[in-house]
């Protein structure tokens, strides 16, 4: 038996047992837990009834947790990680069951606001039902196919009875923050509008020391959101949101973790930046021996960067101690912005007893400018010295601003999902049709300038950009048959298909000019414009002047059939066993701005996993709990990665006579096998306390035939007469996947404070916990370790103070002030650094609000 089985037949062990140990039953309404309503499967049912792993936070939920921010659902859920992109960080991405989403192609873990996909960009957690985050593959009934799980947000729905609330949030880091709802009945009972508004502000939480420059990590956005319910007959409803959001941030900075001690062109330069950034923090490098780094102490959160998105300051360096200004670049600053518009509406028509209509549509248009360095060493000043084979250190001195580069994303998006929804006695169904168009433009203007020199040659600016289109069309059908009906009581059997077809087209543009427009395109006729041949570098490239060697142009069809199904029994009345089968499938794609014709498209992803699960609630004596349990195994196919390559500017032996670049193109690599388990409880030993439990482990390892290509000699570039080698590159076999944690751990405990008396408030006080080990590196990757954490944090909250509409509460996040990563890039093997991201530091601070 292999340890992936191993993993079930646990699983099915503890099924077992807990099932026959748990002999008394009793209803759901008599538990003494709130039942828990899901939309897992596109319709409102009861979480013990559904054979898919789901936590679900409720609007109570989310506020006692003090979850503000699309990062703090992670300290929340079992097996999900949400962390800052190192591409685009105004993004955050999401990572459920060790499977992330590489950059430019499709979401593993697809985000779904009022059943609409959407970014994770424009995601706000106010004045909301509730946030599920379902696990597993979704490949059937969701608007696009999704590997890992979906991210499901309610926003409140419009009532028919007037209410108003106004809530002020004030906190540390000069936290300001305004929310307000109004719901207003326009005609009784048939037309109701909802509106819900937030403007946040607060400083960054990275200490600028650059004089005059902002803070980083700081929050500053407006949004809002306007609902219409009409409801002119019993059998009829429509529901009409539009959205708007605008952010204007300087997101999560990378700080410089390790420079490599072994030799490295640019070792003189990043070794600097991490006895620099130490120092920042109050403390010393450290030369790790066995590692080969130089590796960064002291407090992380100090930074020297220039901030304010569009911005450019005069470039400098330093002669002889003296301020030289007109360096080959000015210095961009950074920051990122955002605006996003949307619509959404859904109509639903009750046909029959039996039959209802539902329509959804979704409208998206976003543009975003996000602008950073990954290096974290923009901002410092360092000695060029040695790099440039001067004789007398310190004698040039300057600015590095290494990989400064904006990425501009436009997107728009339409969508309409039609469901056709059918419920009988012993059979219950769900079938449709799904349609996606989506327009995307993806712009980089990159600089790399080092002290004194441009590293693209003088003056000039790296373009590069892409235009595709996508087309999806769906189908699909899934239907519950009942057993009870033939005399098998508590059998269910649900089954479910889904066809997709994906098509991709697009156009890669990719250039050096001497504009600095955010957004280009090749013009023949624009002064020192100049065509790359093969994607160089500079003036190590091969350029020209003609568009048909800036552009590559490529389109691809992916189709797919996914299935799933699930064996049901409910052996009880409160204990439901099942054991369920999924196929999840992502399109493949084009890689954003290579100029290397091999690697222009990329292949699809898959999934089959098998799960094996239990949900269960009774009573210990007259305690009541809930404990739910699942053990999984995923089978993991044509897995997209991204390698860093590098190329020759012609095909002569060592590139003799030419330049060196390097590519990033997002590859297929391997299978691998993906095995868990997750476990959630509840349960109020006393009437006033409830705790809340989470946990989750799993590893994911690469199978036989998980090769990243390489050239055929390994230590020279890429050419004609050094190709790749597919057949021979890294071995990845067994190795364990980077950056996912093996376990993460979460707890919560509310408690009514009832010895307070409710002439003074309904007082209640409530405390999380949350843990996350530490995750492995792939260099390869460029992914860089991790190591575990715990934050806890809590709120005490005071409602209805002196029987009014007044209410005040006081709360802290991270309370123990621990530092910890979030993610990490591994760069150390190409330019020659590791960077980090790091989550929040001790926030604390009061609400108050009132209802009207």
């Amino acid at each position: 038996m292999n340890a992936a089985h191993r993993v079930l037949a646990s699983t099915a062990i503890l099924v077992c047992t807990t099932g026959t140990a748990m002999a008394q039953e009793t209803s759901s309404a008599g538990v003494g837990l709130e039942d828990i309503v899901v939309t897992a499967r596109r319709v409102e049912e009861n979480l013990q009834r559904v054979p898919v792993v789901v936590t679900t936070l409720n609007a109570g939920a989310i506020e006692r947790r003090n979850i503000t921010a699309v990062n703090d659902i992670q300290f929340s859920v079992p097996n999900l990680q949400i962390r800052p992109s190192t591409i685009n960080p105004s993004r955050p991405e999401i990572v459920i069951r060790g499977q992330r989403q590489i950059n430019q192609t499709d979401e593993n873990v697809v985000t779904y606001v009022n059943g609409v996909p959407q970014s994770t960009r424009a995601l706000t957690l106010y004045d909301l039902e509730s946030v599920q985050a379902l696990k597993g593959p979704q490949g059937t009934l969701f608007g696009k196919n999704s590997m890992g799980g979906a991210l499901v947000v309610t926003t409140a729905r419009p009532k028919f009875d007037p209410e108003a609330k106004m809530t002020l949030d004030i906190g540390n880091y000069n936290r300001v923050q305004g929310t307000v709802m109004a719901n207003v009945p326009v005609i009784a009972d048939k037309v109701a509008l909802r509106f819900a508004g937030r403007i946040e502000r607060q400083n960054g939480f990275f200490k600028n020391f650059n004089p005059g420059q902002k803070d980083l990590n700081n929050r500053n956005n407006e949004s809002f959101r306007v609902s219409l319910l009409t409801q002119p007959s019993a059998q009829f409803e429509n529901l009409l949101t539009i959205d708007y959001l605008h952010r204007d941030e300087i997101p999560t900075p990378s700080i410089i973790e390790a420079a490599p001690l072994a030799n490295n062109f640019f070792r003189s330069v990043t070794q600097q930046a991490v006895r620099q950034q130490s120092a920042l923090g109050g403390g010393s490098a450290i030369e790790n021996l066995s590692r080969g780094v130089l590796q960064r102490t002291g407090n992380p959160f100090r930074s020297t960067a220039f901030t304010g998105i569009g911005n450019t300051l005069p470039g400098y360096y330093f002669v002889g101690g003296v301020q030289v200004p007109g360096s080959p670049k000015a210095i961009s600053t950074f920051g990122a912005r955002s605006e996003v518009y949307g619509l959404s509406n859904t109509t639903t028509y009750e046909a029959s007893e039996t039959i209802t209509l539902k329509n959804i549509i979704g409208v998206r248009r976003e543009k975003a400018i996000d602008h950073q360095d990954p290096s974290g060493i923009s901002g410092m000043i360092l000695d060029f010295s040695t790099l440039f084979g001067l004789p007398n250190p310190g004698s040039v001195t300057g600015y590095a601003t290494n990989n400064d580069t904006y990425y501009q994303n436009e997107y728009k998006l339409f969508s309409n999902e039609f469901q056709i929804i059918g419920k009988f006695d012993n059979f219950n169904f769900i079938a449709g049709g799904f349609f996606q168009h989506q327009k995307h433009l993806y712009a980089v203007n990159s600089s790399f300038v080092v002290g004194p020199t441009s590293f693209y040659g003088p003056n000039f600016t790296r373009h590069g950009q892409m235009n595709d289109s996508v087309t999806s069309l769906a189908a699909f059908a899934q239907g519950t048959y009942d057993f009870s009906g033939i005399g098998l009581e508590g059998l269910r059997l649900t089954a479910g298909l889904r066809y997709t077809h994906d098509k991709k087209k697009g156009t890669n543009e990719n250039f050096f000019t001497t504009s600095t427009d955010q957004l280009q395109a090749w013009n023949a006729t624009r002064p020192q414009a100049a065509c790359q041949l093969l994607n160089g570098s500079g003036e190590f490239a091969t350029s020209v002047n003609n568009g048909a060697e800036c552009e590559i142009s490529a389109n691809r069809t992916f189709k797919a059939l996914t299935w799933t199904g699930s064996l049901e029994y409910q052996a009880a009345r409160n204990t439901l066993v099942y054991f369920a089968s999924r196929r999840g499938y992502k399109a493949g794609g084009l890689n954003p701005t290579t100029r290397v014709l091999s690697f222009f498209t990329f292949g699809p992803e898959k999934i089959t996993d098998f799960e094996l699960g239990l949900k269960h609630q009774g009573l210990l004596g007259s305690i009541p709990y809930r404990l739910n349990v699942a053990g999984f195994i995923g089978k993991y196919k044509n897995i997209q990665t991204t390698d860093i390559l590098q190329f020759c500017t012609n095909d002569n032996p060592g590139c003799a006579g030419g330049g060196v670049f390097t590519d990033a193109p997002i590859l297929n690599v391997g299978k691998a096998t993906i095995k868990g388990v997750e476990v959630e409880a509840s349960i109020k030993p006393v009437p006033q306390l409830t705790l809340d439990v989470g946990y989750a482990y799993q590893v994911g390892r690469y199978g036989k035939g998980s090769i990243v290509p390489r050239a055929t000699d390994p230590a020279n570039p890429i050419n004609a007469a050094n190709p790749i080698n597919f057949a021979s590159g890294v071995d990845l076999a067994s190795v364990e996947f980077a950056g996912v944690p093996r376990t993460t751990f979460n707890a919560s405990a509310t408690l009514e404070l009832s010895f307070i008396p409710e002439t003074f408030a309904k007082a209640g006080l409530s405390a999380n916990y949350s843990y996350r080990s530490s995750t492995k590196g792939l260099a390869i990757q460029g992914i860089y370790e991790t190591p575990s954490f715990g934050t806890y944090g809590g709120r005490l909250t005071l409602d209805e103070l002196f029987d009014s509409q007044f209410s005040l509460a006081f709360w802290a996040a991270n309370l123990g002030n621990k530092h910890y990563k979030l993610y990490c890039g591994d760069n150390l093997n190409s330019i020659g650094y590791a960077a980090c991201k790091w989550g929040d530091p001790r926030t604390y601070g009061m609400t108050a609000s009132v209802k009207f």
